[in-house]
């Protein structure tokens, strides 16, 4: 069973990095969604987030803007990393989980 074990805690050890990795690569990223406003005909786009209890609106620019495609891709992208991390933490549980019968033993 070392062998076994040995697995398990280079598994571990490699997801607990990439889980490091995705925690510091959503920190450089915005928090929040996208929300696009219509007024007098023309699309702006706004960052949507929340700040203690209310809904925070911050002006990004018209919607057709660089400004506003490069806030798009990296909201999405934090989107992304942030489901990457919530499957990243859930086969840390179950490793641990495991790692734990078997210390037990």
């Amino acid at each position: 069973m070392t062998y076994v074990r040995s697995i398990l805690y280079e598994e571990y050890q490699r997801l607990r990095a990439l889980s490091d990795k995705y925690r510091a690569e959503i920190g450089y990223l915005p928090r929040g969604s996208v929300s696009i406003k219509t007024r007098r005909q023309r699309k702006y786009l706004y960052l949507a987030y929340r700040q203690k209890n209310r809904v925070r609106f911050r002006y990004i620019g018209s919607a057709d803007s660089e400004n506003a495609k490069e806030t798009v891709r990296k909201v999405g992208l934090r989107k992304q990393y942030e489901e990457k991390l919530r499957k990243v933490r859930k086969d840390l549980t179950e490793i641990e989980r495991i790692m734990d019968k078997e210390t037990r033993k």
